[in-house]
């Protein structure tokens, strides 16, 4: 399934990090909104050769449709975006992301 970003976001990122992107965040998914506009403002995003990661907490893996998180999985169900899925979708689009020339997955299995 294909989670959708509202309209008002999507308009507003034509003008990159600003006012309107935040407010659009703000008042289309609040707090959530509010967050995923900190994390691409403190450049929070990191982007690997097989996972975008969201640096909240801990480390979240996200894709266009997923994320790793509680809030994600739990109290939205997998039905609407999480703060670090709006996160991921603004720092690819205004390319705000640290980018490593590395597979995430290889920093998870432990080397022998």
């Amino acid at each position: 399934m294909k989670l959708k970003i509202d309209d008002s976001v999507v308009e507003a990122l034509k003008y990159g990090l600003s006012y309107e992107l935040y407010k659009a965040l703000l008042l289309s998914y609040g707090k959530r909104g509010e967050k995923a506009f900190f994390y691409v403002k403190n450049r929070r995003i990191k982007k690997y050769k097989d996972f975008f990661v969201v640096v909240g907490r801990e480390e979240y893996v996200v894709d266009e449709d997923f994320c790793t998180c509680k809030d994600f999985q739990l109290r939205l169900k997998c039905q609407k975006p999480c703060a670090h899925i709006l996160a991921m979708f603004i720092a690819k689009r205004l390319k705000m992301y640290d980018e490593f020339d590395a597979y995430y997955i290889d920093f998870l299995i432990p080397n022998d």
